[in-house]
């Protein structure tokens, strides 16, 4: 067998192998699908059952809450509220292989939602003074139970289509796992024996070439050792020149029979320049520089010549159209020879980051304008209409309040409340958003003195609420004492307020020094100071859920109702932002009905 017969039979095993390659691929792809979508319809079962257990455990929830008129039974509720749209589009996203199923989910959707409103519907109607159900409940709970009917009928629906598509993919997957393992077994059985018979017809034609390759390697090992060292010193510089980031091109010019400078033909280009420039290396080499980058042509070509016969450098950054897209480059050509070699680099990047740096102050500038046209607003024209509102309710209770009845007496007082608690509300947000815009430069803060001064603001309630205050000694922390007294006055002022029914509240307040790389992991912020001070605050109150630590810091966040207790939700945000804008950070722990720890890390004077 000749070398021309062994390549046509190797040409036929392959084209064989290459057949049954593609037949066990299609049978492999298949089988895959056919187990996808037998995993995609188990998903569709499994979470629809999900949505109705969810949905079954919120109807419990409510029923639960309108008999105790406990909140605890609404925990199922909420949890059903927020996980069941996610589950629906889950659902929706894997059901698509089957469009009958697509219409039953829309429909579930409809319903759940349906439900959900109901029971939200449900509950606005439970808040009532007697524990008799209205007949708007039980119009409400009969709406409900048709509904879930419903949802139940449509939920047994996707499951039946499913369950049925389901088995006809399981037999088509069990006639894909019987033949899948015959395909590979020929494959092999044919790839081996090619191989071997190949193999051996190869081993006689190496044998053949080996004589002649003696015969060559004593001719060729004299010219390989004179052209190692030339090719390790062309390496060597390749190397160098590929390793720069910057793009290098060397440049000769070209000069008409005058002697002048016409064009420049591209001697040498590093890697780095066929990326820059999106061109191939080898086709740059050999070029004219007019013919590869036109764009040249003008104030580059000219400064250019101008390196060439002077020998003065050109630096420059400039922007330059390429291929359609104008991009920055920095450049700097200096003579070499006849010609010249220029270094460039790409600093698009860097000038679109100096334009959108431009573009983000100018942005905050006006927003910072918006803020304070914002705080006018709220400290004039918002708080002006409350003042008339409170001052003429005050008339009618001085001046009609004989003419009242009881009823009336109680809107006006419910007025004035509202109209005070609104006053409150955009007095807090004004303050809130003057913190960042403090005029007070920080100082040393003696936390001593803040708390002496904290503890005669707030001595009407610590009277009325028998607290007990237990500070020790503290030490000086570098902030503004406005707002440090402000943050840590609040959160006394809470400790207080949310106190335990027949327990007299108790308010601890400690600190520790920290250097910076000593500081505890949960804070999770970048030092910008030598040392911290890190101070806790506790109380004995009624404490919270830990899965609301980070969600008590946000804008109008309250864990409890106005009723319950008083307050604008607004405290807590602007303690987070006073100890952030001191490049500090306030951490709380807490577990329901065992009191709370507030710790706020700030700089240390010292």
């Amino acid at each position: 067998m000749n070398l021309k017969n062994l390549r046509i039979l190797f040409s036929v095993i392959i084209g064989i192998l290459i057949l049954l390659c593609i037949w066990t691929y299609w049978n492999l792809n298949k089988y895959i699908q056919t187990v996808d979508n037998i995993r995609e319809a188990n998903f569709t079962i499994q979470t629809t059952t999900q949505i109705l257990s969810l949905i079954k455990d919120a109807e419990t929830g409510h029923r639960g809450y309108q008999l105790s008129d406990n909140e605890v039974y609404l925990e199922p509720y909420f949890i059903a509220k927020s996980e069941i749209p996610e589950m629906i589009d889950k659902l929706d996203s894997v059901s698509n292989y089957q469009p009958e199923v697509v219409t039953k989910v829309d429909r579930l959707r409809d319903l759940v939602q349906n439900q959900m409103e109901i029971i939200e519907k449900i509950l606005q109607a439970t808040k009532r003074e007697t524990a008799i159900l209205q007949p708007e409940e039980l119009k409400l709970m009969q709406e409900g139970r048709l509904n879930m009917d419903q949802i139940r009928q449509v939920a047994q629906d996707i499951s039946l289509v499913t369950s049925g598509s389901t088995q006809i993919e399981i037999e088509e997957e069990g006639g894909f796992r019987k033949l899948t393992p015959i395909n590979f077994l020929v494959i092999v059985l044919i790839a081996f024996g090619g191989i071997l018979l190949l193999f051996t017809r190869a081993v006689q034609l190496l044998e053949e070439r080996d004589k002649k390759s003696k015969n060559l390697a004593k001719a060729l090992e004299e010219l390989e050792d004179a052209t190692d060292r030339s090719k390790q010193v062309s390496k060597l510089l390749r190397n160098v020149l590929d390793s720069s980031r910057d793009g290098i091109l060397a440049y000769e010019a070209i000069r008409d029979e005058e002697g002048a400078i016409k064009d420049f033909k591209i001697l040498l280009a590093n890697e780095s320049a066929t990326h820059l420039t999106n061109r191939d290396q080898f086709k740059l080499v050999g070029q004219n520089l007019m013919e590869v980058f036109p764009g040249h042509a003008g104030y580059l070509f000219n400064e250019y010549c101008r390196v060439t016969e002077t020998g003065w450098d050109f630096k420059s950054e400039i922007e330059y159209d390429l291929d359609g897209k104008l991009t920055w480059f920095k450049v700097l050509a200096t003579k070499f020879e006849d010609g010249f070699v220029v270094t460039f680099s790409d600093i698009t990047k860097e000038k679109e980051t100096g334009i959108k740096l431009a573009n983000y102050t100018q942005e905050l500038k006006r927003s910072n304008e918006d803020l304070e046209q914002f705080a006018y607003v709220a400290s004039h024209d918002l708080q002006e209409p409350l003042r008339k509102i409170r001052s003429f309710g005050d008339r009618l209770l001085t001046k009609y309040k004989g003419e009242l009845d009881e009823n009336g007496q109680i809107y006006i007082d419910r007025m004035q409340a509202a109209a005070k608690r609104m006053q409150n509300l955009i007095e807090d947000l004004l303050a809130f958003s003057r913190i960042t815009r403090s005029s007070e430069l920080p100082g040393a803060v003696d936390l001593n003195l803040v708390f002496e001064e904290i503890e005669d603001d707030l001595e009407d309630q610590i009277l009325r609420k028998n607290a007990k205050l237990d500070i020790s000694k503290l030490p000086k922390i570098l902030g503004v004492k406005s707002q440090v007294q402000r943050l840590f006055q609040n959160l006394v002022s809470n400790g207080i307020k949310f106190s335990r029914e027949g327990v007299d509240p108790l308010v601890k307040v400690s600190a520790q020094k920290f250097k910076a790389d000593e500081l505890p992991e949960k804070f999770s912020i970048s030092p910008k100071y030598d040392n911290y001070v890190v101070i806790t605050i506790s109380d004995n109150g009624i404490g919270f859920n830990e899965k609301y630590k980070d969600q008590i810091f946000n804008v109008f966040q309250r864990l409890h109702g106005k009723n319950e207790f008083e307050g604008t939700g607004i405290g807590l945000a602007i303690c987070k932002k006073i100890a952030v804008h001191h490049g500090g950070e306030i951490l709380a722990e807490s577990k329901e009905g065992e009191g709370s720890n507030f710790i706020v890390i700030f700089p240390s004077s010292s």
